[in-house]
């Protein structure tokens, strides 16, 4: 009994000493406003507060600007990017267990942004909020608890959405292409293609193509290339000495021109003009 309720007493110090809520203050520019593909327990909201930015939620793609802000649902998957590669992106994010949010709203929850402009500029002001606290230099953890559950009240009152909750069959879909989300990252060095993704999962490629456009926003051979070119970027910052033609062979591309042709597309250079930059 006394072994029980010391583990009691010790879980719930652990549970009240957390702020389940993680505070981002974003400044990006140029091909540097890119986050790939990937999702998390945590429902997340951004909001812009300079410059633009896309987002692909859910295979879902829109354009975001000062004021405007979104939410990303439990293991939803998104990611984001530039426009036009000149751009500049200032943003907050902000995330809230999940866990957190079950208890005190109701298990499985979906958000979506209010339809009037007044109730959806409330949200913003108090995503603002939670920017302020997170520039001030002596964090203060009763005023981030104080404003997440005045956000939590804002959220149960105008951003739970009866009507958008995911069908089994959606559910099972985008659990399907998390698992392939993960074959991928783990084979991506590998001489992979859609045909043999298709096989590995027993579907037909055809099949396979429609998920990735309907679930994910690009095609499967963009989708692989983008993850090939990613870790090709973090080898060269690792290894400013690097041989390029070893670095695109050693991560999957092809052949060297695979790799140039991918690396413009994205960055507006060649990977040789990067590197000197």
């Amino acid at each position: 009994q006394v072994n029980f309720m010391a583990e009691l007493y010790e879980r719930e110090l652990f549970v009240f000493n957390q702020v389940p809520v993680k505070i981002f203050n974003h400044f990006f520019e140029r091909e540097d406003i890119f986050t790939p593909l990937h999702w998390h327990r945590n429902i997340e909201f951004n909001l812009t507060t300079g410059g633009r930015i896309g987002y692909m939620i859910d295979g879902r793609a829109s354009e975001q600007y000062p004021g405007e802000w979104n939410v990303v649902n439990s293991g939803a998957l998104h990611s984001n990017r530039w426009i036009q590669r000149g751009d500049i992106f200032e943003g907050i994010a902000v995330q809230i267990s999940k866990s957190f949010m079950d208890t005190w709203l109701g298990k499985d929850i979906f958000f979506s942004i209010p339809k009037e402009e007044e109730t959806r500029k409330q949200g913003t002001q108090i995503l603002e909020q939670f920017g302020m606290i997170k520039k001030a230099e002596v964090s203060d953890t009763l005023e981030e608890m104080e404003l997440l559950f005045h956000f939590m009240r804002y959220l149960k009152k105008y951003c739970i959405d009866t009507d958008s909750r995911d069908s089994t069959s959606r559910t099972k879909a985008v659990d399907n292409i998390k698992c392939i989300i993960n074959y991928l990252d783990q084979h991506y060095m590998e001489d992979i293609s859609l045909t043999s993704v298709a096989e590995e999962f027993h579907y037909t490629p055809a099949h396979l193509s429609r998920l990735f456009k309907e679930h994910i926003g690009f095609n499967f051979h963009e989708y692989l290339q983008n993850i090939r070119l990613l870790n090709c970027v973090n080898k060269m910052k690792k290894y400013p000495d690097i041989r390029l033609i070893s670095c695109a062979l050693d991560n999957g591309f092809p052949n060297a021109r695979s790799f140039i042709q991918t690396f413009k597309k994205t960055f507006g250079c060649t990977p040789s003009e990067w590197m000197k930059k």
